[in-house]
This record gives structure tokens, sequence and C-alpha cells, in this order.
């Protein structure tokens, strides 16, 4: 399974508007990301529907990814959903969803990741790693935490939580499989242009671990 799991993952729509998300997503998509999110907690069902369907049209063959909203998951033709700590188990979640779907979890612990494995998820999503932004006064958990999680999970690890690019090399050299974006790409003038670098900064540190 790890190889249907990109390394590179943009959540959103965050701090931008759901009308501009999708063609931020496109662009990002071209630059090389491999899978885009969609996580819009407390908007109406059929806007996040109009989203799911708008970045699954926008975006060739990467990967769509919604979190939490299963029914919006089937209806839209996703690749899979992001599942909450608190939300829907994983095997809740593959009793209602298509064959061959994705199913991730977030997780803040290692035990939740073991859990998460034990259960049949995909992939987890770990975080938060650094401070950011949207988890205000929250320290992040850092790098040793990430470490730690990784030797527990057989599962591919998705790091989130203030990862930019100067940031992404440390946080692959603790085993990560990948990272999960948000500003970096959502706010940036060029968010191809900005997916491409983030890109060649994550082959890059594969091709070392690889050659180590």
């Amino acid at each position: 399974m790890i190889n249907r799991v990109p390394s590179l993952h943009l959540i959103g729509p965050l701090a931008v508007s759901p009308d501009a998300f999708p063609a931020i997503a496109a662009a990002a998509v071209r630059g090389g990301c491999g899978a885009v999110h969609i996580r819009m907690p407390g908007c109406a069902t059929a806007d996040v529907l109009s989203s799911v369907r708008a970045i699954r049209r926008d975006i060739g063959n990467a990967l769509v990814i919604v979190n939490d909203r299963l029914d919006i998951a089937l209806i839209a033709g996703a690749d899979g959903v992001q599942l909450g700590e608190r939300g829907f188990s994983v095997e809740d979640a593959r009793s209602i969803l298509r064959e061959g779907m994705l199913v991730g979890r977030s997780v803040h612990d290692v035990t939740g990741g073991q859990a998460a494995s034990v259960a049949g998820a995909d992939f987890v999503v770990a975080g938060h790693v650094f401070d950011t932004p949207s988890k205000q006064g929250i320290p992040g958990r850092g790098l040793e935490w990430l470490a730690s999680l990784v030797a527990a999970v057989p599962v591919p690890v998705i790091a989130l939580g203030g990862i930019t690019i100067e940031r992404i090399p440390d946080v692959l050299a603790t085993g990560a499989h990948g990272v999960s974006v948000g500003r970096e790409l959502l706010l940036s003038d060029d968010p191809e242009s900005s997916a491409r670098h983030i890109r060649s900064v994550i082959d890059d540190a594969t091709n070392r671990s690889h050659s180590a």
C-alpha cells in the first residue's frame, strides 16, 4: 500500500476561500503534489460536495482525499478519506467505502498510531510537528516525537503542522514517508513553482536516505 500513498499532500482550503482552492490545488498538482485533502469543517454539505467535485475535475490523476465526510467522498468519487482521531473508526469507514479507497487516520501520539495501523489504516497523518497558526498556543510535538511514531508504526507516516520547505529534510530524516502542507502552497504567489520546489526537496532527501 505504501506505493499508493504520495509523499506530498496539500490540505485546504484553510487560509483561502473554497472558491479559490481548486485552482491552487490544480497548480500544486502540476508542480508534483500527489494528493489533495479537502477539509471544510462546519461548511454546508452542498458546498463541500461542490468543492470536492471541482477539485476532482481539475487535478487529473492526483488523489482526492476527503476529511471526515465519508458520504461526500463516495458521492464525489474521491480516492480516499482522512479520519479525525475522534471521528469514524477505520473499521466503520471500511464497511462503507468502496474497495480500494484509501483510509488515513490523524494521530497525535504513538498509541494512536499503533491503533490506527492495527485497525487497517493505509497511512497516518501525524501532527502537529511544529508550531502552526492553526494550533495557536499548542506547541509542536517535535522531530523526536515524530521519529518515535515512525519507528512504532509500520504504515506510511505523513508529517503535518508547520512544515516549511526548509524543515522538510529534517522531517524526512525521521523516516516519515512524506509531508502535508497548507500555507506553503495556499499562500504562495506561484503554487505550481512552490510545489515543484518542495517536490525536488523531497526527492533529494529520499535519494540521500536510500544511498546512505
